[in-house]
């Protein structure tokens, strides 16, 4: 009984300073998160939480920090186990279903990603801006395009001027192949931000595609007649210059890539095209060198 009566007052000299070093430790973790040396302030909330739950006073919030700082140097694995232990903790506020999003993204688990957002959007619908726009980055990044533009055009009631957002539904009508859709979006992009590289490129891209299509069903069309007459060969002829205009459109476009990235060949190919049938030879010519 002696013994129990000695151990007992060691632990109730033992856990209060226990309690006391992971003080210390979360407030140098702080600090280190203050100054973005997450990896450090990561493993300093770690330990912090492991103390105060050996002190008798779990700390859930000291495990989500952990997970939410490991996220930042993208160790995901470890981020999930940390943001499981602040759950495990009772820590249920929105901010950790918004960090196990970005923990189960990172390692490329998109339906357990989708899951915890729809879950956290449900019950923290203060936060719902926050989980719209996690919602549409986690359809992008997993190629499902119409859940993306739909919490991405629901994003932007938030943000009209969010550039990003209009990049992204842009991008995904382009790989759903709605050109028309994805037009309107990137130029909104360049009107909001003229030097948006990609969305300059993109849209020099569609708006070739979209003449060359046209240009190439023409050819096509008249290379299957079987006996074409000079009638034929006429109307085909001007046809093909009437689609070749349409180039036009996409020239100030890829002009502007093609300064912007000069060694691109898929620009210069383009332009090399574009330039040719627009008869416009010397420009073609110098296309057609940079692409030997």
């Amino acid at each position: 009984m002696k013994h129990f009566v000695v151990l007992l007052a060691l632990l109730a000299i033992l856990l209060p300073a226990k309690a006391q070093d992971a003080d210390v430790l979360k407030s140098d973790a702080i600090m280190q998160e203050s100054r973005s040396n997450f990896l450090a302030a990561a493993e300093l909330y770690e330990k912090a939480a492991a103390l105060y739950e050996t002190a008798g006073q779990p700390d859930g919030f000291s495990y989500y920090k952990a997970g939410q700082c490991y996220n930042k140097v993208k160790k995901y694995p470890k981020a999930v186990v940390m943001l499981d232990k602040a759950r495990s903790n009772n820590y249920d506020e929105a901010d950790l279903y918004l960090s196990f999003g970005d923990a189960y993204a990172g390692s490329k688990k998109f339906v357990e990603a989708e899951k915890e957002l729809l879950s956290g959007k449900e019950k923290h619908p203060e936060k719902s801006a926050d989980f719209t726009k996690k919602l549409g980055y986690l359809y992008f990044n997993s190629a499902q395009y119409e859940k993306a533009v739909s919490y991405l055009t629901e994003a932007i009631k938030q943000e009209p001027n969010n550039y990003n957002y209009h990049y992204l539904i842009g991008s995904s009508y382009e790989r759903m192949k709605k050109y028309k859709e994805a037009t309107v979006e990137l130029e909104r992009v360049v009107e909001l931000k003229p030097n948006h590289k990609n969305s300059i490129k993109k849209l020099g891209v569609i708006y070739f595609k979209q003449t060359d299509y046209l240009y190439n069903k023409e050819t096509k069309r008249y290379e299957s007649l079987k006996n074409p007459s000079r009638v034929d060969y006429h109307n085909s002829t001007k046809k093909l210059e009437q689609i070749a205009q349409g180039y036009k459109k996409s020239l100030p476009y890829l002009e502007k890539a093609h300064a912007v990235s000069p060694k691109d060949k898929a620009i210069i190919s383009c332009l090399n095209v574009a330039y040719r049938r627009l008869k416009m030879e010397d420009k073609a010519a110098k296309m057609a060198a940079l692409l030997k």
